[in-house]
């Protein structure tokens, strides 16, 4: 065979097809010793070439031939060449979700490999598979282990989240924007090494350790101010943005999240892209119209698959999900985005991902009405028993089922133990807790109506908190949060007999989420609204709301929902029936739809009359608020508390 040509350098069309062929015919076709490391080569290139298009299956069929051509003693005589190979082909693993190969070839690199920096980029890619997995606490422990060894101590600081984030705001208080992004780039490569394990250790400290997030993000921006800037050194910018952020300062982060965008393209590498563009929206979502930040996600996961991340090009995909769900996306459209989520984190190993939208998957089959439910399997019950984050999304979703079909007491038993989780989770701002502030509110403020006194003004308080952090909210996105204190304001005037003022908000509420575009959000302040005008005696205006909330409800696309509102309004409502009046639930291939004969309709509103209704209160039987505590022994903090309380005291 003539080789000898192939050796220097090809246009792509030539050595892709000449890489083919070769490896068409297999190692037996290259009889000549020498020759072997020509071809091997030639697969290395081919290789970076597929991984250039982000075809990293293919990439990783070119690494894997490669090392087929390698002859024994190749370790020895071609230890470059060999260490590359392995080296990319484990990166292709990774992104593949090849975790047996991905074994395989760590330990080769382990044996073989002749320095301990030799031997980092495979112990980086082992490190990320952990991450990824149930045994997350042990990557997180192995990065320690590896950056002691390169010469970072990242133990021993005692300082709080709080300071720490206080102590890195002083130190960039010494540099202008400009100075940030002309700062020259990290040369060492020992050091770009360190960085990209500080970088990854982030994701997973904000699941299960987020008191030390502050702590490595303050370490990343130190060692860029200090030795340049590296590829990882935007993400410490943006995890900075959203940790001031979260406490308090939305327009100081919203400022270091452009700051590590534009940071991407001094640093003459995307790599990192996905991460920041990830962090960086959800902070963005809390100053722009949520909904258009979807689009920012998609730019994300493009970004992340493009440099082989899919972690988080997985993290994009399971918030813009998120999005989808909370912001009022047709349920049906959820459904179909989120199991393609989850094939893609199935399919990629990344079995904490995938647990976690498996919880919000069932949250809407239950609200469409889809008689199934999915199981986790054993890793997945492993993940949500050890990290936090899995179980406040578990716990959220439990609690947030059980208000919107009115189910008190199982609500009642989870509230304490989403409370209990919901404290050691989340060290960086993100969009979610502006939705769990508005549903936990709502719920708390229930529970201080169906309370006594001393348990009732206790929830009271917390639901005061929630109202304060919305508001509060709503000065940097009046388009994304003031529907949510409108109706949080209903809801704790309502708790205070001032009925007055309640109309007014349920009103304002209603009206501001039809104006924002939250169809899911304006169908739950017209049920809530119907509650309390059922508690007031004024049945007429209660059926109206019921009704339009029902419609509401279909258009978002919960026929399971209508289907429970149906029931209540039948059975709490019967005078009406057979004297004008006619309620029907029937199926279709969706779910359920509602159809009304009224006396009169105006404005989309069924207006009604009679006044002789036999009315019911809410479905479920007063009782005690549960005895909340989150194992800081007062029974009331959590992390959500104190992000509500920043944004409430002022």
């Amino acid at each position: 065979m003539a080789l000898a040509p192939l050796e220097g350098g090809s246009d792509d069309s030539t050595l892709l097809i000449a890489a083919n062929q070769i490896n068409l015919a297999g190692p037996e076709a290259v009889p000549e010793k020498s020759q072997c490391a020509i071809v091997a080569n030639l697969n290395l290139r081919a290789g970076k070439k597929a991984m250039e298009m982000s075809d990293f299956v293919a990439a990783y069929s070119y690494f894997d031939n490669g090392i087929s051509f390698l002859r024994k003693k190749h370790w020895e005589e071609h230890y470059a060449l060999s260490l590359e190979l392995y080296d990319l082909a484990a990166k292709c693993t990774l992104t593949n979700g090849d975790t047996v190969s991905l074994q395989l070839l760590y330990e080769q690199v382990l044996t073989y490999g002749r320095t301990f920096e030799d031997k980092l980029n495979v112990m980086y890619f082992s490190t990320c598979a952990l991450a990824f997995s149930s045994r997350l606490r042990e990557s997180i422990e192995n990065g320690f282990d590896i950056l002691s060894k390169l010469g970072i101590d990242l133990g021993g600081d005692s300082s709080s989240m709080e300071m720490c984030v206080r102590e890195t705001k002083d130190l960039l208080s010494n540099y202008t924007d400009d100075d940030i992004l002309n700062t020259r780039r990290m040369t060492d490569p020992t050091m770009i090494m360190a960085m990209k394990f500080l970088g990854k250790m982030l994701t997973g400290m904000t699941q299960i350790m987020p008191k030390s997030v502050a702590h490595v993000t303050q370490r990343i921006i130190q060692l860029s101010l200090i030795h340049g800037m590296s590829p990882v050194s935007p993400v410490g910018f943006v995890h900075f943005g959203s940790q001031i952020a979260k406490f308090g300062d939305i327009s100081g982060g919203y400022h270091y999240v452009k700051l590590a965008r534009s940071l991407l393209d001094k640093v003459g590498s995307r790599e990192c892209a996905g991460e920041v563009i990830c962090f960086g929206t959800q902070v963005v979502a809390y100053v722009e119209p949520v909904q258009a930040a979807l689009e920012h996600h998609h730019e994300g996961y493009a970004a992340a698959m493009a440099s082989g991340d899919v972690m988080q090009a997985a993290v994009n995909r399971i918030l813009v999900c998120n999005h989808y769900f909370f912001t009022g996306v047709n349920l049906q459209t959820a459904r179909e985005k989120i199991a393609e989520a989850i094939q893609f984190t199935e399919n990629r190993k990344l079995m904490i991902i995938m647990t976690q939208m498996q919880y919000s998957q069932n949250s809407v089959l239950k609200l469409i009405g889809a008689d199934e439910e999915r199981k986790c399997t054993a890793e997945g019950e492993e993940i949500l028993a050890t990290n936090n984050s899995v179980m406040t999304s578990h716990y959220f979703q439990k609690v947030y089922i059980s208000f919107l079909f009115r189910s008190y007491d199982r609500m009642k038993e989870n509230i304490g133990k989403y409370l209990a989780c919901v404290g050691n989770t989340w060290a960086n701002l993100f969009i979610t807790h502006a939705f769990h502030a508005f549903n936990i509110g709502l719920i708390f403020f229930w529970l201080a109506r169906k309370s006594g006194d001393g348990d009732g003004q206790q929830w009271k308080e917390r639901g005061k908190l929630s109202k304060m952090a919305l508001k509060k909210w709503t000065e940097s996105s009046s388009w994304n949060f003031e529907n949510k204190w409108y109706l949080l304001e209903a809801e704790e005037l309502f708790c205070s007999n001032n009925f007055d003022a309640a109309k007014t908000y349920y009103d304002k509420a209603i009206a501001s989420a039809k104006d924002h575009k939250f169809i899911n959000e304006e169908a739950l302040a017209c049920e809530l609204a119907a509650y309390f005008y059922l508690e007031l005696g004024q049945n007429d205006k209660a059926l109206e709301l019921f009704l339009f909330a029902h419609e509401k409800y279909h258009e978002w696309g919960a026929f399971g929902k209508c289907t429970s509102l149906f029931e209540f309004v039948s059975r709490n409502f019967t005078s009406f029936i057979g004297s004008g009046l006619t309620l029907t639930n029937s199926n279709d291939t969706m779910g359920q739809e509602a159809a009304v004969a009224a006396p009169n309709v105006t404005g989309g509103l069924f207006s009604l009359t009679n006044t002789n209704v036999n009315m019911g209160q809410e479905t479920a039987a007063p009782a005690a608020a549960p005895n909340v505590d989150d194992g800081d022994g007062d029974g009331l903090l959590s992390s959500l508390d104190d992000v509500l309380q920043r944004y409430s005291a002022s």
